[in-house]
């Protein structure tokens, strides 16, 4: 399993991914903000990868933690 952080755009994203699948080939899972929902979601199914959205409540004041994020 492997969690990345990106706080960048998409594209940086797709290069992580894609450099992950290359060099570690057993990861299959990963978790990422919903704003990445679509791109990065469609490239890692390409590569094998599942990625899993993770959304704030909508009812949540002020910073909270996300789970697997």
């Amino acid at each position: 399993m492997l969690i990345l952080s990106v706080s960048s755009d998409s594209s940086t994203g797709l290069h992580l991914l894609t450099n992950v699948a290359a060099t570690h080939p057993t990861i299959t899972k990963t978790w990422a903000d919903s704003a990445y929902r679509t791109t990065i979601i469609e490239h890692a199914a390409t590569l094998g990868i599942d990625v899993e959205a993770v959304r704030r409540d909508p009812n949540t004041r002020g910073f909270t933690p996300l789970p697997r994020r």
